[in-house]
């Protein structure tokens, strides 16, 4: 008898542990289990991002900056896209993989970012650059 009733406060117990944990979740976000929920909008652009002609070869243009994290943690994968611009504001190219260093944007921290498009004609009057998404942190 004191087996039995040992077993089942044993048994309480690890239910008690488990569900105290946060092994259990019982929030989904994106599909996935435990991810934090990063804020799109606490992630800038920088004041001093800049459009510029190469020095050493003016047929090209390129975009740089900063992109802040002001999350407190983590974005994971950040999708960014740079869009060129003629003088009449049509499209002139899209480069939706420039270079990010790091890679993922630290908590509350900064990523660089640089592209480069081909412009032998000097067309491009103005650029765009804008964060298409993150994740959070697992």
């Amino acid at each position: 008898m004191k087996l039995r009733y040992l077993g089942i406060i044993l048994i309480i117990l690890i239910i008690l542990i488990v569900s105290s944990s946060g092994c259990i979740e019982n929030t989904k976000v994106n599909s996935t289990w435990g991810e934090k929920k990063l804020s799109l909008d606490a992630i800038k652009i920088s004041n001093s991002t800049v459009g510029n002609r190469s020095e050493q070869n003016d047929s090209i243009y390129y975009v740089s900056g900063y992109i802040s994290n002001n999350n407190s943690f983590e974005a994971l994968n950040p999708k960014i896209q740079i869009t060129t611009y003629y003088a009449n504001g049509t499209v002139f190219a899209v480069n939706d993989t420039p270079y990010l260093d790091p890679q993922n944007i630290p908590g509350t921290g900064k990523s660089y970012f640089y592209a480069r498009f081909e412009d032998p004609n000097k067309q491009i009057s103005r650029f765009e650059v804008k964060i298409l998404s993150a994740k959070g942190q697992y």
